[in-house]
């Protein structure tokens, strides 16, 4: 409930975990910030008194995840994921989330294997990957998902190959066809936490399916109707009726 994301354009200035309108206060106010819990002083609070510091809605997004990535020590995808998409400077839809599916995957995969010397290596690889590889706009012309291409990135970097070699040419565009088959099935509209839960799971099912690796697998339960505008509610199949009660 705490952590939230606020939009402020010329056309928006909602807080979208409550959907309440920011105001503009006479006068500058003490309040704790919601993130990091450091009380400030705003000019700015939403109707139900939610509020984020400066220095929190402007940390590096790729480098929360990155650090984020490198205090967990479990092996569950979904988990992580929803840790790092809880955090207010994750927007609701937003390239981001191309890298967050092969960063979690590398981190739980690695904390698997403990093998976690090279983790902030093989997490920036993905980062820069993830920029070069997929749009950081989701168009139709486009074709697929950036989170459905960063099961590739991942598959690709597990199985330590290039797109050079059969295999991981073969396997990887498996993988992203598998995961782009399931966003398509399901339909619209578009939601990155959607398609970044069908993502990770597409790759933990093929993990133990053709390796015999066995990551834990939590249940998908939505967490983010509240701040998603468009969220398709009882339609997704990740919607959680519980998260709307409040």
């Amino acid at each position: 409930m705490a952590k939230i994301e606020i939009l402020n354009t010329a056309n928006n200035n909602d807080c979208i975990l409550c959907g309440d309108k920011v105001a503009t206060l006479k006068e500058p106010v003490k309040t704790r910030c919601d993130f990091c819990g450091e009380v400030k002083l705003t000019n700015h609070e939403c109707e139900s008194s939610h509020f984020l510091c400066d220095e929190c809605f402007n940390i590096p997004v790729t480098e929360y995840i990155k650090s984020t990535c490198l205090k967990y020590k479990g092996d569950d995808p979904i988990e992580l994921a929803v840790e790092i998409m809880n955090a207010p400077v994750i927007k609701m839809h937003g390239p981001e989330h191309h890298f967050i599916v092969p960063a979690v995957l590398l981190t739980c995969i690695n904390n698997a294997r403990k093998q976690t010397d090279n983790l902030i290596d093989l997490l920036n690889i993905a980062d820069e990957r993830a920029v070069k590889e997929s749009s950081d706009t989701c168009t139709f012309h486009s074709g697929v998902c950036g989170a459905a291409i960063g099961t590739g990135i991942f598959l690709s970097m597990f199985l330590g190959r290039n797109h050079e070699q059969d295999d991981a040419w073969s396997l990887t565009n498996h993988v992203i066809a598998d995961t782009t088959k399931k966003i398509a099935e399901h339909g619209g509209p578009k939601c990155c936490k959607r398609d970044t839960y069908f993502a990770l799971l597409t790759v933990i099912d093929y993990l133990n399916d053709g390796f015999a690796l066995n990551l834990k697998k939590s249940d998908a339960k939505c967490t983010f109707s509240l701040r998603n505008r468009s969220c398709g509610l009882e339609e997704c199949i990740f919607y959680n009726m519980s998260n709307s009660l409040v």
